[in-house]
């Protein structure tokens, strides 16, 4: 058995949205810890869930991590994304058939509240009064 996974982001008009969610999937496969990892979306991009199971099929894999990039739970991760993996409400484990083998599925949650996050937040708030100090020098912006 091989495990691999499923990045999922919602899908986006904006191609940097599209694109923050392939960069995590590339990331995540870069570090080889679960097996090769493929981004999918939802709706609007491509690829698309079913297609980022399938080249993750392609690969050998066999169970499937599907881990959302969403910061909170809701509708997405707790219907339609299953519902599109053919698993019964409620249920985070599953299988299917893909190209005459069966996969397992797992969900993940969505990324919640983390301490590191709010570490990445400070990061930006600093960043930004490091611009705006530079860009307007007579505010008096004290951090």
């Amino acid at each position: 058995m091989r495990t691999g996974v499923l990045v999922v982001g919602h899908g986006s008009k904006l191609e940097h949205n599209r694109d923050l969610v392939i960069e995590m999937a590339r990331i995540l496969n870069e570090r080889q810890e679960f097996g090769p990892v493929e981004a999918g979306f939802m709706q609007i991009n491509h690829p698309d869930i079913i297609e980022g199971i399938v080249s993750l099929v392609s690969k050998g894999v066999d169970i499937i991590y599907v881990q959302p990039c969403f910061l909170a739970s809701g509708i997405h991760i707790t219907e339609d994304i299953p519902s599109v993996l053919g698993l019964e409400k409620g249920s985070i484990v599953g299988k299917m058939m893909v190209d005459g083998k069966e996969v397992r599925f797992i969900c993940c949650g969505p990324i919640g509240t983390d301490p590191r996050l709010a570490d990445i937040l400070s990061d930006r708030i600093r960043e930004q009064a490091g611009r705006a100090e530079r860009d307007s020098p007579d505010l008096d912006l004290a951090i």
